[in-house]
Formats: structure tokens, C-alpha cells, sequence
């Protein structure tokens, strides 16, 4: 008499089925004056809470998720569920400590202020 229980093969018919997150790089306007970067970013469906920025060793990371539709919605790709995430090589002198971020209708504004010492100054002349 085997005392050894039986044991069944499965073998797997389909592949194991995850459901994946499309990864995109949003749409970014980079605009630059004598005080400041600013990065208009695109990334609609995102809420504040789904968005992160980094700075990190001169180098900027965006990433945001957009939310999720209810299942059964017809959607177009456009609008399915995707994250969002983009990296920027930030110049030296960017003031970390008061870099401002703010998400509007689809748009995060991120304002990346020069230090004091980038700044463009005007030098008086003084005669003697």
C-alpha cells in the first residue's frame, strides 16, 4: 500500500494574466527668465495625491498616475489608465529648498527658482 498522498500536475494552458499600466512621458514646456525654470507639465486624470517629484543629484523625476475609470467605461487609449513619468537634468543652482509645485486642470506648474548667486546683477562703475 503507497502511503505518498497523489499529487496532480497543472500544467498551465495560458499565461498568468497582470494587468499592466501603459507608462508615458507627458507633455513638458520648459520656459526659463533671469530668476527662475518653469515646467509646465501635462498630465490630465492625475490628482495631487498621485503625483511625485524628486530632486535628486541634479536630477529632476516627475512621475503621477492617473486614476482609474470605472471598469465597463468605453474608452478611447488616450484615456485608458496609464502613469505618467519623466526625468530632467537640472543645471547647478537651482534653490531645492523653494522649488513650488501646483496641479490645475491637468497641468502641474513647477517653478524651480535660481539661486542668488546664478542670477544675472548689474555692476555700478564708481569713478574716483
Amino acid at each position: 500500500m503507497e502511503t505518498r498522498p497523489k499529487m496532480t500536475k497543472y500544467e498551465e494552458r495560458s499565461p498568468e494574466r497582470v494587468q499592466q499600466r501603459t507608462t508615458v512621458a507627458p507633455r513638458v514646456d520648459v520656459y526659463e527668465n533671469a530668476n527662475e525654470l518653469l515646467l509646465l507639465c501635462d498630465v490630465p486624470g492625475a490628482t495631487q495625491e498621485s503625483v511625485s517629484i524628486q530632486l535628486d543629484k541634479g536630477l529632476l523625476t516627475i512621475e503621477a498616475n492617473r486614476k482609474d475609470e470605472p471598469t465597463g467605461s468605453s474608452l478611447v487609449a488616450e484615456y485608458r489608465p496609464s502613469d505618467y513619468a519623466r526625468v530632467f537634468s537640472v543645471p547647478q543652482g537651482i534653490d531645492a529648498a523653494k522649488i513650488d509645485a501646483h496641479l490645475s486642470g491637468g497641468v502641474l506648474r513647477l517653478r524651480l527658482p535660481k539661486s542668488e548667486a546664478l542670477k544675472p546683477r548689474r555692476i555700478e562703475v564708481r569713478s574716483q
